[in-house]
């Protein structure tokens, strides 16, 4: 079977996977969250807090060791996520880079859910 699709429906279709791309990120954000949330509880720890990837893809299981600060940096906008190096990622610029990680800042639809969906908003 062929299905047609119009030249404004395929924008429509790259816009919601777009979205749901940036929904997958948002949800590993909310999960950082509470992380770092009983990390601070745990005053005796010293050191980096094992922090999940927000990536697009919402399979993925990479842990990236950060330290509050660092954590805190990524946190200081609403739009910022931080991913594995490599993995992937929507609408989205790199703000930073080292080895253990990629702090990107998104843009367009992803950067109005990241905003919509922000915790700490």
């Amino acid at each position: 079977m062929i299905i047609a699709v119009r030249r404004g429906d395929r924008n429509r279709v790259a816009e919601l996977s777009t979205e749901r791309a940036a929904r997958n990120e948002t949800i590993f954000r909310d999960a950082n969250e509470l992380i770092e949330q009983r990390r601070r509880e745990l005053t005796t720890v010293a050191g980096r807090t094992p922090f999940l990837c927000e990536c697009a893809d919402a399979y993925c299981k990479a842990v990236i060791p950060l330290t509050t600060d660092e954590y805190e940096t990524v946190r200081a906008k609403s739009n910022r996520f931080v991913l594995q190096p490599g993995h992937p990622t929507t609408d989205a610029e790199i703000v930073e880079e080292t080895e253990r990680y990629v702090m990107v800042e998104k843009h367009g639809v992803s950067r109005q859910v990241a905003e919509e969906t922000d915790p700490r908003s």
